[in-house]
């Protein structure tokens, strides 16, 4: 089990940016629901009365539902009120274990310069170097993927309102990290269900979903954005040890003891977490959200699966849902070191319904593809050859973008 824990000297530092208006850094002490009465407008005697600041534009829609009524007991949500409340108790022991050097107590929180603003909560530089920049510029280093993403999550919407449906449009965030697409899914107004199974990322995300309300009640039916503490995979109810693979990255985290020996070559020797970590399945949570039902209208905008390096065995837990053609496009994050891989996920993804639409580097999807592939083999060679007529260090991983076949017009 990962243990779950929190830091009682939590300081929490954040900025505001906002037409006319520029707080500098504000060194607070007392949690992340102070933090939030002092950006967002409601004090500790009207804490629940959850009001975003006016200068975020949320999409809102009172009359319409969610989508969230978990039966299986092993896709339980995280309550992210719950867990900020045992993160300021000093219940979260990755977290309360930090050093000058990694301080894990410390988050950053910031208005994003995306199409529609939203706050976002990362650690401090020295923990995760890779996300430092959504601090300094309120942008993230994919940008191609977020462009690309807005794009669509607009369209899934106005499609939506254009048919009076009364379901939002879905994300399935699959290895969140700390929530930047999640969030940017939910800030166009979509029902978002992410996978995240490192508590330190769990954290960011919890606080940046309760920050713009997203996660604000015990109820799942209530929240918008369903956090899940688990990893996504091809077996149900399964548990695996967890390796860490980047110590610059809080989210280079695998189950793949061959990408861990990988990385050490690179960053150390790579430890295995303490306990096992638990994994369900793509098609079980279809399954437990009647997303399979033959009358069931939903529509899932977005999978996104980045999960260094166990793609496959998430694209073979998703069978069912991929076949279902419930899910329009499919954001995948291929490593170069798992070429072995690529067959079968592209055999998976073209026996599925579904096209190879766009490919890139660390950026994202950018590049679009004019060759049909028949096979599952004959796209996996098109891919590797790609990456060896550019292979450096930006083509270390490579983005991918699938769309179901029936899908015309450029994104």
């Amino acid at each position: 089990m990962v243990q779950v824990t929190t830091d009682r000297d939590r300081s929490c530092h954040a900025t505001h940016r906002s037409p006319g208006l520029r707080l500098p850094l504000v060194p607070f002490g007392l949690g992340m629901a102070f933090a939030a009465s002092l950006m967002l407008g409601y004090g500790p005697s009207n804490r629940d009365k959850f009001v975003p600041s006016t200068d975020v534009r949320v999409v809102e829609s009172t009359d319409i539902s969610f989508t969230t009524t978990a039966t299986d007991p092993y896709l339980e949500p995280v309550d992210c009120l719950e867990l900020l409340d045992s993160y300021r108790k000093g219940g979260i022991s990755q977290l309360r274990d930090h050093t000058d050097k990694l301080p894990y107590h410390k988050s950053y929180v910031r208005l994003t310069n995306t199409q529609i603003p939203f706050y976002l909560s990362t650690s401090d530089a020295n923990v995760d170097q890779l996300r430092v920049g959504i601090f300094t510029s309120g942008g993230y280093y994919e940008k191609v993927m977020t462009s690309t993403m807005q794009t669509i999550l607009k369209g899934a919407s106005e499609r939506m309102n254009a048919r009076n449906r009364r379901k939002r449009p879905i994300m399935i965030d699959v290895g969140g990290n700390v929530g930047w697409f999640s969030m940017l899914a939910a800030s166009h107004g979509a029902e978002v269900f992410v996978f995240e199974p490192n508590v330190v990322n769990m954290v960011r995300l919890c606080e940046s979903s309760v920050l713009n309300g997203w996660s604000k009640s015990p109820d799942p039916a209530s929240n918008q954005v369903h956090p899940y503490l688990k990893g996504a995979s091809d077996t149900h109810g399964s548990q695996e040890v967890m390796y860490k693979i980047d110590p610059g990255n809080p989210g280079s985290f695998s189950f793949s003891k061959e990408t861990a020996d990988n990385y050490a070559l690179k960053f150390g020797k790579a430890d295995p977490l303490e306990g096992r970590l638990q994994l369900v399945t793509l098609d079980a949570l279809a399954m437990d959200q009647h997303w399979l039902d033959n009358d069931d209208n939903t529509t899932i905008a977005i999978l996104k699966i980045d999960v260094e390096g166990l793609e496959l065995k998430v694209l073979s837990g998703a069978r069912k849902l991929l076949m279902a053609h419930k899910v329009q496009y499919i954001f995948l994050e291929w490593k170069i070191d798992q070429v072995k891989n690529w067959e079968a996920m592209s055999t998976i993804m073209l026996e599925s319904g579904y096209v190879l639409y766009k490919f890139g580097a660390g950026e994202g999807p950018n590049e679009v593809v004019t060759t049909k592939f028949s096979n599952g083999k004959e796209l996996a060679i098109g891919i590797e050859s790609i990456t060896k007529e550019r292979r450096n260090v930006n083509w270390e991983n490579m983005n991918v973008l699938f769309r179901l076949a029936e899908i015309k017009g450029n994104v």
